[in-house]
Order: structure tokens, then sequence, then C-alpha cells
């Protein structure tokens, strides 16, 4: 996620959508009192900044798993932590009013039937995390399918200002300039990009029951956007 204090405007990040790409395309362009979050992969590239609270406890939260899995990431003891997936409410909850009311707030979504097979074949073959069969898994795990309305929807209220399309990625771009004057370069720099082993096309991947499952977990983002499982 990115607060630009320079550009103002406030980036929720979701899963599958270039947001890591974006972040990393983006932060050589951002001011010094911008906020970006970090990755494990790019802790020291110099990219992310002011994520953390200040202090020991700030600085260890954001390298060590067992520490983020004992003290929550909204616990008052750690103060304002910024991270990947954050939702809009907390985001706003920490910049306060003013600068939630006057910056832009954007994300960037995907068809959710496309998304969730790239997250899948992410964790198999991006993290080798073992993992049940794609079926079995949407089934018995809804809990872990990435339903991003979540981080920027308030009940059945968009929170964003505008939510772009992710196979639209250079329309964003364009619009962003207009908007923000932020000049991102074209391509995007190349972040946790899909794995392309065993990539079929997305449909190949569903039956009659995970399709239907994935429409009902995902309607808001259906709603919103007019997805379809044949676009």
């Amino acid at each position: 996620m990115i607060v630009s204090h320079r550009y103002r405007f406030i980036f929720v990040k979701t899963h599958k959508t270039a947001g890591s790409s974006l972040e990393m395309s983006i932060g050589p362009l951002s001011g010094a009192s911008d906020i970006i979050s970090h990755m494990e992969t790019n802790l020291d590239s110099g990219v992310p900044r002011n994520y953390g609270p200040d202090g020991k406890l700030g600085a260890l939260y954001s390298r060590h798993k067992l520490l983020r899995k004992v003290i929550s990431r909204h616990s008052p003891k750690l103060g304002a932590y910024y991270y990947e997936h954050m939702p809009a409410w907390r985001i706003r909850e920490l910049v306060g009013e003013e600068v939630w009311g006057s910056y832009f707030k954007f994300c960037v979504e995907r068809n959710p039937w496309d998304k969730v097979v790239s997250y899948y074949l992410w964790k198999v073959h991006g993290q080798n995390r073992k993992m049940l069969p794609f079926e079995q898994w949407i089934k018995r795990k809804p809990h872990r399918l990435p339903t991003d309305a979540e981080l920027y929807f308030d009940g059945d209220h968009c929170l964003m200002d505008k939510v772009y399309e992710f196979r639209q990625l250079d329309e964003m771009i364009a619009d962003l300039k207009i908007r923000t004057g932020i000049d991102i370069p074209k391509p995007l720099l190349r972040e946790k990009t899909d794995i392309k082993t065993d990539r079929k096309p997305y449909q190949d991947y569903y039956n009659d029951d995970t399709r239907e499952r994935i429409a009902q977990l995902f309607a808001r983002e259906i709603a919103l956007m007019g997805y379809e499982f044949s676009s």
C-alpha cells in the first residue's frame, strides 16, 4: 500500500493485481515523507519507507514472522504500522479524516475466477506451499481466498474513488498522471509476477460448483466491475 503525500493519493493493495510491481515502480518517485509498505523480498531495496513505528519493536516487527504472529498489526503496543494488504478502514484511521478526504484513493481489481487461479499457482509454485487440489481448496479453505472487497468496501459501499481493471494498467497509469501528476514509467517493474507453470486458461480449473462458489464469495467485486466467468 502507498500513502503519497507528494502526489496526494492513497493506494490500497489487492492480491495478484500487479500491486508489488506498482509499489516498486512508484518507489523512486516518492517523497521522503511518503509511506510505502514492505514485502519480505524488498526490505533492503530502498523502496519501503515510513511503514513501521519508530523504535526497536517496529524495526524487529517487519523482519520476524514469529513476532507478527504474537502481536497484532493493529495492536496499540505496536503503534502505527502500515502493511501490504491493509484495509482501507485502517489506513483511514491512521492518516486521519483530512488526508483521507482530500487524497485520491484507488485500487486495482481482477476477474475473481482468474485471480483465484493466479493466487493458487503463486502459492504452489512461487512459495512452494503444499496445497490441496484446486477444487478442494476452494471448498474447504474459503477463508484463504483473496476476497479483496473486504479491503476497500464498507459493507456494500466502495471506499475508493476509482477501482482500475487489472487488464488495463496502461490506462490506469495515464489516468493517474492526469489526476495526480505522477509519471509512472512503463512497463511497470516486474515483482512477484505470475508463475506460468501449467497455466491453462482459468476456465479450465473450474467445475460448476467451484465456479458458483467464487461467484458467491466475490459477489461485490463482480457487481462493481461487471465481471463474467467467460470474460
